[in-house]
């Protein structure tokens, strides 16, 4: 028994196998760490278009959530900036008090806002800006979103949100399948 132990032990395929299983916990470990290293600091992700161009991914932990009482009501603003290519997400809510489903620019007395822009750096040029109160190049206002608020205390929010916008020349952006966690500042 000592002798095909040894064996075993000493075999390159034996050896080949626990070095190939060592590399693929250190992988899986540190792709764990690097998901909860995530979710704690926050985490913004979603699909997003404007006018005419494809659809691409919009990933970023540049998330940055603000809770504040405005007209005797609760208000939360997010803003994301994706930092790899200048994109941006600006979201007002009003009369947030718990988790829920809110639409933009929904029938309160104070709007929602929802608005999309495609450049940050480009601040001087109206139509980088997406809102969802500007009509289509029809004329009809299809400007919507719906933000779901999934999860909200003192301290942190997480939901998903989807916003279709129009710039000043009625092109379009949309928003969608997006997820956000962050921490409220």
């Amino acid at each position: 028994m000592k002798i095909k132990r040894r064996r075993l032990l000493s075999s390159p395929t034996f050896l080949l196998g626990t070095i190939l299983a060592l590399v693929g916990s250190i992988i899986s470990f540190s792709h764990g760490l690097a998901e909860f290293n995530q979710r704690k600091e926050g985490y913004f992700q979603g699909t997003i278009s404007f006018g005419d161009s494809t659809t691409h991914k919009m990933r970023t932990a540049e998330v940055e959530v603000k809770k504040a009482s405005e007209r005797g009501s609760q208000n939360i603003t997010i803003i994301v900036t994706d930092d790899k290519t200048a994109e941006s997400v600006y979201v007002k809510l009003y009369n947030v008090n718990d988790k829920g489903t809110f639409f933009i620019p929904g029938n309160n007395a104070q709007k929602n806002v929802g608005n999309l822009v495609k450049d940050i750096n480009r601040y001087r040029d109206i139509n980088n800006f997406y809102q969802t109160i500007l009509p289509n190049e029809e004329g009809l206002q299809n400007g919507v979103g719906r933000v779901n608020i999934t999860k909200l205390t003192d301290d942190e929010v997480e939901g998903e949100l989807i916003i279709v916008a129009n710039n000043a020349a009625g092109e379009q952006a949309q928003l969608s399948s997006a997820r956000f966690k962050a921490n409220i500042r």
